[in-house]
C-alpha cells in the first residue's frame, strides 16, 4: 500500500503536472525556439505557452536578462560577395551568433523597415516582384505580406513610397504603414530642365490615400484620412517612439520644395490619424540636417547648426510647442569611433535583437514549429 501511494505521488509531480506558477517560473528563462517547441507537448502547455500574458511576461524578461545582441544588415552594395547580415553580442562584439539567429534567406537586397517586440520588417528586391516580410528570429517565423501591397514599388521613379512597422498595445497589433506620394520636379526648377534632374530633387505634389497592413487581421486597408498636404517629402525613414505616447510613431518631414524647412509628423497606431508637431522656430534658421530621437523618455531633435556643432532640443511637455528646450550644444561633435564593429557604409541597418514568443498569425506558426531546431 506504501509503495503504491509513493508511486501515485511520484506521478502527479511530473512536468506536465506541476502547477503553472512554478512552469512559468521555469519557462520565463528559456528560449523563445524551446518554449515553441515545448507547444507541442501537450494541450495545456500550449494553452498556457500561447497566452498573450506570459508572452509579455517572457518579453519583457529577455529585454532586462538577456545579453544584447544587434543585427547587422548591410545591404545591396553586396559586391566582393561579403555576408548582407551579421549578429554579434555587444559583450562579445567579435563573435558572430549566425549559426543560432539564421536569417530566412539571403538578404543581400534586403531594407530594414523597422523592429519592434521581436520582430523585424524589411523588404526585399532579390527576386523579381518585391515583397515585405515580417520576421521574428527567434522562431524562425516568416510572414509575406499581400503582394498588392507593394506592388508600385517598382514604380519609384514617379512616386515616392515610404514604409513604417510599429505597434499598438491598445490592439495588440504589429502594423505595416505605406505611404506614397506622386512625384515632381520643384517649381524653382526650369521645365525645359526638368527631364536632367534627379529624382531625389522632386517633391511631392499629391499624398495618395494611406494603407495600413494589421498583422492580426492578416489584411490591408485604406485609412480614412489623407496625410497632411503641405508635406513635400519625408525626411530620413527611422522612426521614434515617445514613453507615455507608445501607440504614436513620430518622423521628420520636409514642409518646403527646397527641403530645407521640417516638421514632425505623428502617426497614432491606433486611431490611424495623424498630427503634426511644430520644430522650435529657431531651428529654422539653421537649414541643416536634423536627427529626431529620444532623450530621457521626451521627444527631442538634434541639429546641426554649423559644421562643428551641434545642438540638442527637447520637448518637455508632449504636444505643446512652446515647451521645446534647447538643452545641449555640442562644439567639435565627433562621435566616438567603435573598438570593435568595422561600421562602415555597407552597414544600412542596426537592429536590437529580442529573443521573443510574439507572433500574429497562428496558421504559419504552426508550420514554422516544425521547422525548429534547437
Amino acid at each position: 500500500m506504501h509503495a503504491k501511494k509513493l508511486a501515485s505521488q511520484q506521478h502527479s509531480t511530473t512536468m506536465e503536472n506541476l502547477p503553472f506558477d512554478v512552469l512559468s517560473n521555469i519557462f520565463i528563462w528559456l528560449f523563445a525556439k524551446q518554449l515553441a517547441q515545448m507547444r507541442c507537448v501537450c494541450k495545456s502547455w500550449n494553452a498556457f505557452l500561447s497566452q498573450s500574458s506570459f508572452i509579455k511576461s517572457h518579453l519583457d524578461h529577455s529585454i532586462v536578462n538577456n545579453d544584447e545582441v544587434l543585427l547587422f544588415f548591410y545591404g545591396a552594395f553586396n559586391i566582393f560577395g561579403d555576408e548582407a547580415f551579421s549578429a554579434h553580442p555587444t559583450r562579445s562584439p567579435n563573435w558572430k551568433l549566425n549559426d543560432f539567429i539564421k536569417p530566412p534567406f539571403d538578404l543581400k537586397f534586403a531594407t530594414v523597415i523597422g523592429s519592434v517586440n521581436g520582430l523585424v520588417c524589411f523588404f526585399d528586391e532579390s527576386f523579381h516582384d518585391p515583397m515585405i516580410y515580417i520576421w521574428n528570429p527567434s522562431l524562425s517565423a516568416l510572414s509575406t505580406l499581400p503582394s498588392h501591397f507593394v506592388a508600385s514599388l517598382g514604380d519609384s521613379y514617379r512616386k515616392s513610397i515610404d514604409f513604417w512597422f510599429g505597434f499598438d498595445p491598445k490592439s495588440d497589433d504589429y502594423k505595416v504603414i505605406k505611404l506614397e506620394g506622386l512625384l515632381q520636379p520643384p517649381s524653382f526648377i526650369d521645365p525645359n530642365l526638368a527631364a536632367s534632374v534627379s529624382p531625389s530633387s522632386f517633391v511631392v505634389k499629391e499624398w495618395l490615400q494611406v494603407e495600413v497592413y494589421s498583422m492580426r487581421k492578416g489584411c490591408c486597408q485604406l485609412i480614412s484620412q489623407r496625410f497632411p498636404s503641405h508635406i513635400t517629402g519625408i525626411s530620413g525613414q527611422d522612426e521614434v517612439s515617445v514613453t507615455g505616447y507608445d501607440t504614436l510613431l513620430h518622423w521628420l518631414a520636409f514642409i518646403d520644395e527646397k527641403k530645407e524647412l521640417q516638421t514632425i509628423v505623428a502617426f497614432d497606431l491606433g486611431a490611424e490619424t495623424f498630427c503634426e508637431i511644430p520644430l522650435p522656430v529657431s531651428m529654422f534658421e539653421h537649414k541643416a540636417g536634423d536627427v529626431l530621437g529620444v532623450l530621457g523618455g521626451k521627444l527631442c531633435v538634434m541639429s546641426r547648426i554649423r559644421d562643428d556643432e551641434c545642438e540638442v532640443w527637447v520637448m518637455d511637455d508632449y504636444g505643446v510647442v512652446e515647451s521645446w528646450v534647447k538643452r545641449y550644444t555640442f562644439s567639435q561633435f565627433v562621435a566616438e569611433k567603435s573598438k570593435f564593429f568595422k561600421l562602415h557604409c555597407r552597414i544600412t541597418k542596426i537592429v536590437g535583437y529580442v529573443d521573443s514568443l510574439v507572433w500574429m498569425g497562428p496558421n504559419e506558426l504552426q508550420r514554422s514549429i516544425s521547422q525548429l531546431q534547437v
